[in-house]
């Protein structure tokens, strides 16, 4: 198989969606364990690092979804209910706007610790069990595998299509960086290089259809 046909095959599986991979590529990890910093300021700033400067709970990058400046800090147990927590980091998270201000202050048990009862309830990004409720179909559209998936599915409004648009544009950029590289470093075939710029082109005319430009 030539790098042309496995770039093609790439693209291509942007389009399926009988196949399902995980909602992340990566399972976030905090750094600062134990930290409390007693401004947002700060725990923004390493928790974009943090969570790769991703949503916690979509996985849209900021990037392509109002940048670094419209994400928020999301509190997993709410600081409404849980004020000692504020500023706990254990309980902080990256967000979109539109996952922190559909979870807002919802939570289903009486202490911090209680997240789940009956299979609703939300589960924190950072444990593995999240990936074992919510996936993604390689198309970036995001499904739910369980009760509990359906319940964080539809609660944090995951089913809209801004979600799989950022995917969408976050894995054609990828690929177009990829592509780059080749053109840049590889020695190809003239044959090859017509193809590969080709088929760049063909993905910056996506990338900026779904940015509106």
């Amino acid at each position: 198989m030539t790098m042309t046909n496995d770039i093609t095959d790439e693209i291509k599986l942007l389009s399926k969606t009988d196949k399902v991979i995980c909602i992340k590529k990566n399972v976030p990890v905090r750094s600062f364990h134990g930290k409390v910093w007693r401004t947002m300021k700060t725990n923004k700033k390493y928790l974009a690092r943090d969570f790769e400067h991703r949503c916690c709970y979509c996985d849209d990058l900021d990037e392509y979804n109002g940048k670094y400046e419209s994400y928020a800090v999301d509190h997993f147990a709410p600081k409404s209910k849980f004020k000692d927590l504020e500023f706990d980091y254990d309980n902080l998270l990256y967000c979109c706007r539109m996952c922190n201000s559909s979870k807002s202050d919802k939570w289903v048990g009486v202490t911090a610790k209680e997240n789940i009862v009956d299979n609703k309830g939300f589960i924190d990004p950072c444990m593995p069990e999240y990936y074992a409720n919510l996936a993604r179909k390689t198309n970036g559209e995001i499904i739910f595998l369980t009760e509990l998936g359906k319940y964080m599915y539809y609660e944090l409004k995951l089913y809209a299509k801004q979600h799989q648009t950022n995917y969408q544009i976050n894995r054609l950029s990828e690929i177009k960086r990829r592509i780059d590289t080749l053109l840049k470093h590889s020695k190809l075939s003239l044959n090859e290089i017509k193809k590969l710029k080709r088929i760049r082109n063909e993905i910056c005319d996506k990338i900026l259809g779904y940015l509106g430009l």
